[in-house]
């Protein structure tokens, strides 16, 4: 096969690009729309049910008690990017404001996971089957019904994900990736552990250079020059909220103070007896919930610790935790197994009996057939990772993290649209299919 079977191919392609483009994707972006839209009106009672405090938090700005979720007392519990984007839109028009804003944030982020192939370097077809699975996705969808953070933390992620595979490497695209890393853990602060990782991958791979004609020493001064601009940017975004937490606690806080009662959560003997000793086929019940939660208020209090001293209690319920994990590590990776069946669960786990049993598996079947296709997509992809290694990374980070912490099927929310990709990616055609494929027209013409 000859230089110019290959261009006639690949113009063959092309062609097929102008024609079928801009039907399939905005007929997708039209899909996720409707269905995002039909969900919030479905069930707009959920978008009243405030689970984690978010909209406590946003009132209480609005009415000038400052960042907290009981007034009079400041809070770091929660992350601040989430509340302030709800603040935003109680201000303009209440409740429906934000379930309209995530439903344009959810349908963003499946236009920009049709960007985010391209940039892979994926096929249209990929790219189009996977924007067409992030659009029917089941988590994305039900959770752009509430008052939470996954449709705003998935649509940053993925524009995180885009801005460190477009273009080459620079001082310009460093701050870019920082500032918008920055807005992304102020969403959720899990997301740290992937600027830990992938920074670490890129920096050995841009020292190591064996592909660059350039001295170890170049490298080495770039790279800093780099990493340098991209922290000094996420220092940037991320400033204010520590600020604010020197000065109402003392201490700079980047995180939350929600670690060290996650951590504890998943980390303890009623968790342990109730659920992971059953495999995980039984829920923790409310009884021993309440019972754990009133013997950590014992205890702290035997300590001297007031409810009011957020950063103190986070570090103690942690200093607990880590108690318990040393002097229980045999279960704490029975723990850590669970977390991982939870968080890649093919069926987000519910109580609640309004859901159809149907749907449900319905649901469940949806996940097993993405789930194969992903690992089919992974195996196709192998050569060629290196071109878009931090998509896997953030998939990998975030599994990391929920190994420690606690997990459910929602935590994997911000990857959706990674997993998307690698599940798509089964029906992307190998070189050697390329290559036959331009021998075939060239044999027809």
């Amino acid at each position: 096969m000859t230089a110019r079977d290959s261009d006639m191919a690949r113009e063959e392609d092309d062609e097929s690009v102008a024609v079928a483009l801009p039907s399939a994707i905005w007929g997708i972006l039209l899909l996720a729309c409707l269905l995002r839209i039909t969900a919030v009106l479905l069930r707009f009672e959920n978008i009243h049910v405030d689970r984690d405090a978010y909209l406590a938090i946003a009132k209480n700005l609005l009415d000038g008690h400052g960042f907290c979720s009981t007034i009079s007392q400041p809070t770091a519990f929660r992350p601040p990017l989430y509340p302030l984007m709800a603040a935003i839109c109680l201000r303009v028009g209440g409740l429906a404001v934000l379930g309209i804003a995530q439903v344009i944030l959810g349908t963003i982020t499946v236009w920009l996971t049709w960007r985010l192939a391209g940039l892979c370097r994926l096929s249209w077809r990929v790219g189009v089957v996977a924007t067409f699975l992030v659009a029917v996705d089941p988590l994305l969808i039900e959770y752009t019904t509430q008052p939470m953070t996954e449709t705003l933390s998935t649509f940053l992620v993925t524009v995180l994900l885009l801005r460190t595979l477009k273009g080459r490497p620079s001082i310009s695209k460093s701050i870019a990736v920082g500032a918008i890393f920055g807005l992304a853990v102020l969403c959720r602060p899990s997301i740290w552990a992937f600027g830990g990782l992938a920074s670490a991958i890129w920096m050995i791979v841009t020292l190591v250079g064996r592909a660059s004609s350039s001295s170890f020493t170049d490298r080495r001064s770039r790279a800093v020059s780099l990493a340098s601009a991209c922290g000094v940017s996420t220092l940037l975004v991320v400033s204010p909220w520590v600020m604010r937490n020197v000065i109402q606690f003392g201490r700079p806080i980047f995180m939350t103070t929600h670690g060290g009662y996650t951590l504890l959560l998943g980390n303890n003997e009623s968790f342990y007896d109730e659920v992971v000793s059953k495999e995980g086929r039984a829920t923790w019940s409310a009884t021993g919930l309440s019972e754990w939660q009133a013997e950590n208020e014992r205890r702290l209090s035997a300590l001297g610790i007031s409810r009011l001293d957020e950063p103190a209690r986070d570090r103690q319920l942690a200093s607990f935790a880590q108690e318990w994990i040393t002097s229980n590590p045999l279960r704490f990776l029975q723990c850590s197994m669970l977390r991982f069946q939870r968080f890649w669960a093919l069926r987000p786990a519910t109580s609640n009996s309004t859901v159809p049993t149907w749907l449900v598996q319905l649901v469940g079947a949806y996940y097993l057939g993405v789930f194969t296709l992903a690992l089919v997509g992974l195996l196709r992809l192998r050569n060629r990772i290196m071109h878009f290694w931090t998509v896997p990374v953030m998939v990998l980070s975030l599994t990391f993290v929920h190994l420690v912490y606690w997990s459910n099927a929602r935590m994997r929310s911000a990857v959706v649209p990674a997993i998307s990709l690698a599940s798509a990616a089964a029906i992307q055609r190998s070189k050697a299919n390329n290559l036959r494929r331009a021998t075939d027209l060239k044999e027809i013409r």
